[in-house]
């Protein structure tokens, strides 16, 4: 029995006249037909020549007209994933307490605290597709109180099909005071000393701090979460600023252009201030401030709170003795306070 779509032949290895003047010159296997080929494979096939096609296109674009050879990932078919191993890793012994700075330009950081009494640094690179393009090149250095990793500039792209990632993860004494001058997203966890860092773009995320911040980024949201230290300085020019479990003697949260949003916030001194956006926040039963709110722009609401005076959009509210000053204010929409959680 012979499939309906297969042209039935002679037996044998001899074809008859008919199969000679209307067959193909190099028959094919008995059983098999184009029909057969999946569309899958033939899509498949498809986009690897637009793929070869589009990245020699790019490359000529950029200034090289030779034949595609992505320094990254080398060439991967659409859906693969390659995970490399860390392009750099370094490890310095420094004590307990190393002054850590840290300069890596456009690529995304990741600083955790350890039981170590050393600095570990190593980087990783993961891509998808076809990458072409140069890596800016990544140094540490051992200086006279702590460590300074650096990339040399910022990553150039001529053409991605599909995805690439890179991260710097660096791994520090818990009491390390950390400085960081410039990274594409910057994420803490578990410190004890100082935090500062002033990026010019990006996010900022701060978990399980216990010691100083001073964080400020010209674009990009500012998140903490169960942060506690004497003081607290937190600034983006455009992004929102979301403060969960976090209390110090002074908190300066300010944003040009974004909402505000506490929840339990242990407050003595200080403001929250921003150009454009709302302030919602809810303090804890052992904060101790007088609060001033005032919005130019819509209405101040108090709820399960002390307040001692105000109208539509300003209000006085007392937390416990009263003994700090903490201000609330913005240029556009409302002011929200309420009772929240001891922390």
């Amino acid at each position: 029995m012979v499939p309906p779509c297969t042209r039935e032949g002679s037996p044998g290895f001899v074809r008859s006249p008919a199969e000679r003047e209307d067959g193909p010159e190099t028959p094919r296997a008995a059983g098999r037909t184009w029909g057969m080929i999946s569309r899958s494979t033939l899509i498949g096939a498809l986009v690897v020549v637009e793929l070869v096609i589009v990245g020699a296109a790019a490359r000529a674009i950029a200034g090289d007209a030779g034949p595609p050879s992505p320094p990254v990932a080398g060439w991967n078919l659409p859906g693969d994933n390659v995970v490399s191993a860390p392009f750099f890793a370094r490890t310095f012994v420094t004590g307990a307490e190393p002054h850590v700075v840290i300069d890596v330009h456009d690529v995304p950081l990741m600083v955790e605290a350890a039981n170590v009494p050393s600095v570990q640094i190593s980087e990783t690179r993961r891509s998808t597709g076809w990458v072409a393009g140069e890596s800016s090149a990544m140094s540490a250095q051992q200086t006279a109180d702590g460590v300074r990793i650096a990339t040399s500039g910022e990553d150039v792209r001529h053409a991605v099909i599909g995805s690439y990632w890179r991260e710097i993860r660096v791994v520090v004494p818990a009491a390390a005071r950390i400085e960081v001058a410039s990274a594409a997203q910057t994420t803490t966890k578990g410190l004890r000393g100082k935090l500062v860092a002033r990026i010019p773009d990006g996010r900022i995320y701060i978990t399980d701090q216990r010691g100083d911040v001073d964080v400020s980024t010209a674009s990009g949201r500012i998140t903490m979460t169960d942060v506690q230290a004497n003081d607290i300085v937190a600034n983006t020019s455009d992004g929102r600023i979301y403060l969960t479990r976090v209390g110090a003697d002074r908190i300066d949260a300010s944003s040009g252009s974004g909402r505000i949003v506490g929840v339990d916030v242990r407050a003595v001194n200080g403001a929250f201030r921003t150009s454009d956006g709302r302030i919602q926040v809810s303090f804890t039963g052992n904060s101790d401030a007088t609060v001033n709110a005032h919005t130019d722009d819509d209405s101040v609401e108090v709820s399960g709170l002390d307040k001692t005076s105000g109208d539509d959009s300003n209000a006085t509210v007392q937390l416990g003795s009263g003994r700090g000053h903490f201000e609330l204010r913005t240029a556009s929409g409302p002011i929200i306070l309420t009772h929240g959680a001891n922390v």
